[in-house]
């Protein structure tokens, strides 16, 4: 912990306070080697990076039979952190689905870097992979942290990821089904979420509300397939299933 703040933004001195910035860091010896298996992963997923903290922590529960439990994740998290102050872990391998921001800089610093731009775009140029297809396909992924994962495998077809793990919103849903009733072909739907209650029910619910709306709007509702996680998926891979949260 570090002395005392004086210079604080509201004015307020605080006794104690977290690192600020790059820190020095002496972990545990378990807590290192946790460290060692953070940069195992890593270096298995390079080619996905940056990861979420909970991406990380799946993988280390089933690869290092890490406890899986919220308490271990929150532990994971911290020392995330830590290891990352400490120059353990590069900074920009692990990324924060929640910071978000708004609005963006336009312009070019000279006529050049705008033509170079226009060249850029029109070396580029292609028809829509969807164009002509029978079907128009899109993908409803509810974890955030898999969707540029799940992204780069999509994305060679012309298929759309978009996060359903909002779509507990009704404006989320009434947007996805005016997407889907502008089409002129109808929509296939893939969904990959995880096998429990919860994620089935808000699948359910969803998949009947943006099919109503749809209708409403005089389009083809869409069909939806579950795609992963499925019953069939965790016998043959014997995939670990969460305990129940506590109450």
């Amino acid at each position: 912990m570090s002395r005392a703040s004086r210079n604080t933004v509201s004015g307020r001195i605080y006794r104690r306070t977290r690192p600020r910035g790059f820190a020095d860091w002496s972990p545990k010896p378990d807590t290192l080697r946790l460290v060692e298996q953070v940069g195992a992963v890593l270096d298995e997923y390079r080619e996905h990076l940056p990861m979420t903290a909970r991406q990380v922590f799946y993988r280390l529960v089933g690869a290092f039979q890490y406890p899986k439990d919220e308490k271990a994740y929150d532990r994971l998290q911290e020392n995330l952190n830590r290891a990352r102050r400490a120059r353990l872990i590069p900074m920009d391998a692990i990324r924060d689905d929640l910071a978000a921001s708004a609005g963006h800089s336009f312009g070019y610093t000279s006529p050049a870097e705008f033509w170079d731009s226009v060249r850029s775009s029109a070396h580029s140029y292609a028809r829509p992979l969807t164009e002509g297809q029978q079907r128009a396909v899109e993908v409803w992924i509810e974890a955030q942290g898999m969707l540029l994962m799940v992204a780069e495998v999509t994305q060679p077809y012309g298929v759309v990821v978009y996060c359903s793990g909002g779509f507990e919103s009704v404006c989320a849903k009434y947007d996805a089904a005016a997407r889907i009733a502008s089409r002129q072909v109808p929509t296939t739907v893939l969904s990959i979420g995880d096998y429990d209650p919860s994620g089935l029910s808000i699948l359910d619910a969803a998949a009947e509300d943006v099919a109503a709306f749809v209708a409403e709007m005089g389009g083809t509702p869409p069909t939806v397939k579950r795609l992963a996680v499925t019953e069939e998926q965790i016998t043959s891979y014997g995939l670990e299933t969460a305990p129940a949260k506590a109450h």
